[in-house]
C-alpha cells in the first residue's frame, strides 16, 4: 500500500466518520458522482477553492509536503470523505489528496456543503464535527505548514506571526539566532535580504512580506463582492462574530473587516475559564476561531486584514467603508465592533527598546519568545491575571499592581493567583524604567517608594484600554472617554437629529450602531461582548424594518 501513513482514520471516529448506505444516498443528492484514476489528485495543496469527496469505492491518500520530503498523512476508503475547515474559510488547501486506486466519489461544493448544512443537519454535522477534528491532528502532528525564520522580537517577524496565528495558520515560528534554525534557512536561501523569509517546505515564498502580501498569498483576503451587504461589521471580536453569527444566521448578508483577524482583545487571552458552556476553560483564540467559522457556516464573508480608514454615507442613506488595502464596501446598516487597546507602558528607556520585548497579549506567540526566563505582568484586571498565570506554566512571573488588591478581578482568579507559587504579587507597586541594550534585560521596579532593579525576558502590559474609534467621523457622538453613545444615551443629543426615537443599539450616525468594548456603559466581558453584537443585530432589523415601512407607504 506504498507509505506508512501518520494517522489511522480507525482511531479517531469523530474527524474520520465512516457513513452509512443511507447517508451515502443523502449525500448523493446533493452532489455529483466524479471518477479518478490510480495517482490522480482529486486536489493539491495550494488549490482555491476546492471540493470534498465522499468516496464510493477505491482508496485515498492524504499528502503532507509541508517540511520538504513527501509523507503520507492518512488515508481511508469507501464511506468516508475529503476536506477540512478551509473549505468553509475559503482558503487553499493546506495538503494535496491523491486516488490511490481508481476512486468513485460524490463531489460536493462549500456551496453544495452549506445546502446540505441546512436541509440535512444531522448529516451535515458529521462533516462540519470532522473538519473541525481534522485541523486539530494536523496541527498536533508535524505538520509544518508555513515557516517563519525571523530574529527574535523583529517587529516584522511578529506582525507576521500574529497573523498567521490569529488567523489559525499552521506555521512555525524559527528564531534565526539559533544555529540550528540559521543553518536551516541557508540551506533554502542563502543571501537574505529581508526578515522575515516565510517559506513552504524549501521554496521561499517571501522575503520581508506585508501582511498584506502573505494574507493575500494564503487566501485570507478575496475581492470585495460587488453587491450592498445588508450590514457591514468593523471588527472581528467577540462582538462583532456575535453579530455576524445572528446576522447571516437570520438571512441577512453580512461582511465582516478587521485589521488582523478574528478574535480582538480575546484572542490575547491565555485562558477563559467563566465563559459559560466550557467548564474546562477554553483560550480566547480558540473560542474566537469557533465562532468564526460558524459565522462562515451560515454564510458571512470575511476581509482580513482591513485597516478602516473611511466610513461616509451615500446614495438612497447606504453607506460605503473605505480601507489602507483599497478595499471598498457597501453595506446598508454598519455595526461598530472594533473594541478597546491596551495603553502603553510609558517608562524611561523603554522609547529605544518598543517591541524588543514589551508585549500587550499573552498567547503561545510571545510566550515562546521569552523562553524560560522570569517575567513580568503589568496590571490587576482579569486580563493581567489570565496572562500571569499561563506564563506561569514555563516560567516564574511578577504580576506588578498599583493597588492594595486583586478586587478588580474575578475571584477564582484572584484565588488562583494567591495559590499559584509561580507567581509573586507584588501590591501598590509600578515600573519606572527599563534597562537593556538590544532587548530588555530588567525592570526598575519602584514600591513603597523604593527603586529595585530585577532581571527579566519580557513585560507584558495590561493597564486599562483606550476604545478604538479614531477612525469614525465626528458626526457619531462619544463619550469624555472616547466610547460610543447608543440607544437611549442619545434620545435628545444634538447630534441626533431624527424624528423617531434611536434603535437600541443605534448610534448618533442613523443606521450605524455599536457593540462590545468601544460602546460607552459596557461590561468588559467576552460573554457581555457576543451577547451585545447579537443584539445590534435586533437593532439592524428594526432599522431595516421601518425602512421597508416607510417605503411602502411612500408607494
Amino acid at each position: 500500500m506504498g507509505e506508512q501513513p501518520k494517522f489511522d482514520p480507525i482511531s479517531d471516529e469523530v474527524g474520520y466518520p465512516l457513513l452509512s448506505e443511507a447517508e451515502l444516498l443523502e449525500v448523493a443528492q446533493f452532489g455529483e458522482r466524479r471518477t479518478f484514476a490510480e495517482n490522480q489528485p482529486l486536489f493539491s495543496a495550494g488549490n482555491c477553492p476546492f471540493n470534498s469527496y465522499t468516496i464510493l469505492t477505491g482508496t485515498v491518500r492524504v499528502v503532507d509536503t509541508s517540511r520538504g520530503p513527501r509523507s503520507v498523512f492518512v488515508r481511508y476508503g469507501p464511506g468516508r470523505f475529503t476536506g477540512d475547515i478551509d473549505l468553509l474559510t475559503l482558503r487553499p488547501s493546506l495538503v494535496t489528496c491523491e486516488a490511490e486506486t481508481h476512486v468513485e466519489a460524490i463531489q460536493l461544493s462549500i456551496n453544495q456543503l452549506r445546502d446540505m448544512f441546512t436541509r440535512r443537519p444531522q448529516l451535515g454535522e458529521k462533516f462540519w464535527k470532522s473538519f473541525q477534528r481534522r485541523r486539530e491532528l494536523l496541527l498536533a502532528s508535524d505538520f509544518r505548514g508555513v515557516s517563519v525564520f525571523g530574529k527574535r522580537d523583529d517587529k516584522a517577524t511578529r506582525d507576521i506571526v500574529e497573523l498567521l496565528f490569529r488567523n489559525s495558520v499552521p506555521h512555525e515560528w524559527l528564531n534565526i539566532d539559533v544555529d540550528e534554525n540559521r543553518k536551516q534557512l541557508e540551506r533554502i536561501r542563502g543571501d537574505v535580504r529581508a526578515y522575515p523569509v516565510v517559506a513552504h517546505g524549501s521554496t521561499v515564498l517571501f522575503e520581508g512580506p506585508s501582511r498584506f502580501q502573505l494574507a493575500n498569498h494564503l487566501g485570507l483576503r478575496r475581492k470585495v463582492p460587488d453587491k450592498t451587504y445588508d450590514v457591514l461589521i468593523i471588527g472581528a471580536g467577540p462582538a462583532g462574530l456575535g453579530a455576524a453569527v445572528y446576522a447571516a444566521s437570520e438571512g441577512l448578508s453580512a461582511l465582516i473587516l478587521d485589521s488582523l483577524g478574528p478574535g480582538g482583545q480575546a484572542a490575547s487571552t491565555s485562558r477563559i475559564e467563566n465563559y459559560a458552556g466550557f467548564p474546562n476553560g477554553v483560550t480566547g483564540q480558540q473560542l474566537a476561531h469557533r465562532v468564526y467559522l460558524q459565522a462562515l457556516k451560515f454564510g458571512a464573508d470575511v476581509l482580513v486584514p482591513s485597516t478602516i480608514t473611511s466610513l461616509a454615507q451615500g446614495e438612497r442613506g447606504m453607506y460605503r467603508v473605505g480601507t489602507a488595502e483599497g478595499d471598498h464596501a457597501a453595506g446598508r446598516t454598519v455595526i461598530i465592533a472594533t473594541g478597546v487597546s491596551y495603553r502603553l507602558l510609558k517608562v524611561d528607556g523603554l522609547e529605544t527598546l518598543q517591541g524588543a520585548g514589551v508585549y500587550y497579549s499573552a498567547t503561545s506567540v510571545e510566550s515562546r519568545l521569552c523562553g524560560i526566563a522570569p517575567v513580568h505582568v503589568v496590571g490587576g484586571g482579569n486580563s493581567a491575571a489570565q496572562a500571569a498565570m499561563f506564563l506561569s506554566q514555563s516560567k516564574k512571573v511578577s504580576l506588578i499592581v498599583r493597588g492594595s488588591d486583586l478586587q478588580k478581578m474575578s475571584a477564582y482568579l484572584a484565588n488562583r493567583l494567591l495559590a499559584n507559587d509561580r507567581v509573586r504579587i507584588c501590591f501598590r507597586s509600578e515600573i519606572v524604567g527599563v534597562e537593556g541594550a538590544e532587548y530588555i534585560s530588567a525592570v526598575q521596579i519602584c514600591a513603597h517608594g523604593v527603586i529595585r532593579t530585577e532581571p527579566t525576558s519580557g513585560i507584558f502590559v495590561f493597564i486599562g484600554a483606550k476604545p478604538m474609534t479614531e477612525f469614525l467621523p465626528s458626526s457619531i457622538a462619544r463619550d469624555d472617554k472616547g466610547f460610543l453613545l447608543t440607544g437611549s444615551d442619545i434620545q435628545g443629543h444634538p447630534a441626533w437629529t431624527e424624528a423617531r426615537p434611536p434603535c437600541t443599539l443605534e448610534t448618533t450616525l442613523p443606521g450605524v450602531f455599536a457593540a462590545g468594548d468601544c460602546r460607552s456603559g459596557t461590561t468588559k466581558r467576552v460573554a457581555f461582548s457576543i451577547g451585545d453584537g447579537a443584539l445590534a443585530v435586533t437593532s439592524v432589523h428594526s432599522f431595516l424594518e421601518r425602512g421597508q415601512l416607510a417605503g411602502a407607504m411612500e408607494v
